[in-house]
């Protein structure tokens, strides 16, 4: 088959679901099909405040010497067009079109048969963006969507709509993996920090300085994807934009994985955690409560619940038997997602 993504924009930096797109393609290439991405410049939202936004964010990143290189790169078979728009002239023939984020979904719809079966991938309910209204409309779309998490999938049958899925998520095993012994870890917290109010930064923040009062040697990391812009003290280590390398051994230097996101589609860094031995503390947003278990493969607060987080922190550093349970649990928990068992029913629901 010939299968098009539309990307949301032109993304230099693709983590999180472009990257996860990435394995999409990459994997549909190896089965045999003729797989392209488009990265389209420019959006139809909001272009002067996009514009803005971008040229902040680049400014902002040449002042603080962020490395701007592609962290992923397609597999040399995958198509790779960067346009100017969403219109026909620039897409190229196909069985079928998959809009990827509320961005990209009304162009997609509009465009001619020629380009394939319209889906929509939905990685999470992006009704927390300020076009509230705009993204709820593009779920009535007659599109079939496609959805990653069955929370999503509950709130399209909320709208009176239906998707496939869920999906799932995995994690490439190639990438992710433990490679240093779990009880041998310099970092006692690692915490992936991110500038958007949804990602819980601010509520991270707090838990490590909590847990600090009671650790007075505690050592904590963050990884970023640019400088932060809250206020972070000398003792926490900041890595910006690391390798994939880089971030294998990071997660392996680090015995808990702190997560206090209040909204995520999935949430794939923990994943990625528990695959190199982090016992993980979670904010229960509806994404990680799509596997994560209290006290099984994870210790789980209330979201923004800064003493819970910060108790459930130092009951996993004070109890080894507790942390090796979540542990080995966490390991064993990952496996069970695969990419073929993913790939398997993406192929299906396309080809279908």
């Amino acid at each position: 088959m010939r299968i098009t993504f539309i990307l949301p924009g032109f993304i230099k930096i693709p983590m999180g679901g472009v990257k996860i797109v990435h394995e999409y393609a990459n994997r549909l290439v190896d089965r045999g099909h003729v797989v392209t991405l488009i990265y389209p410049i420019e959006l139809d939202i909001n272009h002067f405040s996009i514009s803005l936004k971008k040229i902040f964010r680049n400014t902002y990143d040449k002042l603080t010497k962020v490395n701007n290189e592609l962290y992923y790169n397609p597999n040399p078979s995958v198509n790779v067009l960067v346009v100017k728009k969403i219109i026909s002239k620039y897409i190229p023939e196909g069985d079928a079109i998959i809009a990827v984020g509320w961005q990209t979904a009304e162009r997609v719809s509009e465009l001619p048969e020629i380009h394939g079966k319209k889906f929509y991938l939905l990685q999470s309910f992006e009704t927390y963006f300020r076009n509230r209204k705009k993204i709820l409309k593009t779920y009535h779309l007659t599109m079939q969507k496609i959805a990653i998490s069955q929370w999503i999938i509950d709130e399209l049958k909320k709208l009176g709509e239906s998707g496939y899925g869920p999906l799932g998520n995995a994690i490439n095993i190639d990438e992710f993996f433990i490679i240093s012994p779990k009880g041998k870890r310099p970092y006692h917290i690692m915490m992936l920090y991110h500038h958007h109010k949804i990602k819980g930064a601010k509520d991270g923040l707090k838990v490590i300085k909590s847990v600090k009062m009671s650790i007075p040697n505690l050592k904590a990391i963050l990884i970023a994807p640019r400088k932060p812009i809250h206020k972070i003290p000398s003792w926490i280590k900041v890595v910006i934009r690391p390798s994939v390398e880089e971030l294998l051994n990071l997660y392996n230097s680090s015995k808990i994985f702190l997560h206090t996101s209040h909204w995520e589609g999935w949430g794939l860094p923990v994943m990625e955690a528990m695959a190199c031995g982090c016992a993980v503390v979670a904010a229960g947003n509806r994404g990680v409560k799509e596997y994560l278990m209290h006290k099984h493969n994870t210790l789980l607060s209330p979201i923004g619940d800064i003493e819970s987080l910060s108790n459930n922190v130092l009951l996993i550093l004070r109890d080894l038997e507790l942390r090796q349970k979540l542990i080995e649990n966490g390991i064993s928990f990952v496996k069970t997602y695969s990419w073929e068992n993913i790939i398997n029913q993406l192929e299906n629901i396309i080809c279908q």
